[in-house]
């Protein structure tokens, strides 16, 4: 990992001075860290034919793996179970993953996905609870759902070298059958006053805590009024970093209170056709010692045949945000971050 020293000649003497007189050392400086945070990844329909046809189930990851691996945590929202156990419930749409695309998800070193979504419950409980188990044992942690409501909203406490991360996922988007209750296995569903609850029990629990939200309007490049206001009750509650899916599109950063809101990242590994929707974003977190100092988003694209990249740099890239707040360190960083 690179620590930057930014101590001039002088002030380093001065340190190595005091320390010497005192017999002490000088203090190290906080450690960085790096954390990914990931849009939808969809391993099954079209994305599972072609890992079929290549008979290489990492094959979307493959031209993104060096920017995933550089990171010290990563972090996405998985849109499908992974399973061959369940029944299709025939949902609009239903998908699930062949279990070899467990293969890909680990190849690419995600450390935690969100399950808390509408199309977790697609094969019915089965497939969720086996694609919970796979996660675990391939050292994958879900988040977001479980074979009962407590399980489901219980924090997924995270010791990164120190730091302790509290992570929360929920869900308000259709089927709402899929929603983890006493005795039966579901998702956690995005219910306003329990979600905050569940951050004040979090809270003293972990360094940062941060909430995924799979919720808005499919293919809205602008969150929902009553979005921008419960996000805001959510940071007020306790959350440091909000990171949302379920548009399918990108959808402004939002600064408040010294605090990030990511309303929808878009797609990272999906099928899809529509406009904007073969486009993401990667959030890039700096942690110095135990904060989040510092955010921006990193471009990625989808090409046809279903693998995610970084997107072709521009010479003039601007964050989107929402109207009205500062956009400070918000800017694009280069491919070499």
């Amino acid at each position: 990992m690179r620590i930057r020293f930014a101590l001039g000649a002088a002030s380093l003497v001065l340190c190595l001075a005091v320390g010497t007189a005192d017999g002490q050392s000088p203090p190290d400086p906080p450690r960085e860290r790096t954390l990914l945070f990931a849009g939808d990844v969809m391993l099954s329909r079209g994305v599972g034919v072609r890992m079929e046809s290549e008979q290489d189930w990492t094959f979307p990851f493959q031209k993104i793996a060096e920017t995933l691996a550089a990171a010290d945590f990563t972090f996405a929202n998985l849109e499908c179970p992974v399973s061959d156990r369940g029944r299709n419930l025939h949902h609009l749409y239903s998908f699930r993953a062949d279990p070899k695309a467990m293969e890909g998800l680990n190849q690419a070193g995600f450390d935690v996905v969100s399950v808390a979504n509408n199309h977790a419950y697609d094969w019915g409980p089965a497939a969720l609870l086996d694609t919970l188990d796979r996660l675990r044992a391939a050292g994958i942690r879900p988040v977001g759902a479980g074979a009962n409501d407590l399980e489901a909203h219980y924090p997924l406490l995270v010791d990164l070298g120190g730091v302790r991360l509290a992570f929360l996922a929920y869900v308000n988007v259709d089927p709402k059958e899929a929603t983890a209750a006493p005795g039966r296995p579901g998702v956690a569903w995005l219910e306003p006053e329990r979600v905050l609850a569940d951050i004040r029990f979090a809270r003293p629990l972990a360094d940062l805590v941060i909430v995924s939200l799979h919720w808005g309007v499919e293919y809205a490049i602008q969150p929902q009024r009553q979005q921008v206001e419960l996000a805001h009750r959510i940071i007020d509650a306790g959350a440091d970093l909000i990171v949302g899916s379920h548009p399918h599109v990108v959808q402004p950063l939002e600064e408040y209170q010294g605090r990030w809101i990511a309303y929808s990242l878009g797609n990272f590994i999906f099928d899809q056709k529509a406009p904007g929707t073969r486009q993401g974003l990667l959030l890039q977190a700096k942690l110095v010692g135990k904060q989040i100092v510092e955010v921006a988003p990193v471009q990625t694209s989808i090409s046809t045949s279903f693998q995610a990249a970084l997107a072709p740099a521009k010479e003039e890239t601007t964050l989107p945000v929402l109207a009205g707040v500062p956009s400070k360190r918000a800017a694009r960083p280069s491919a070499a971050n």
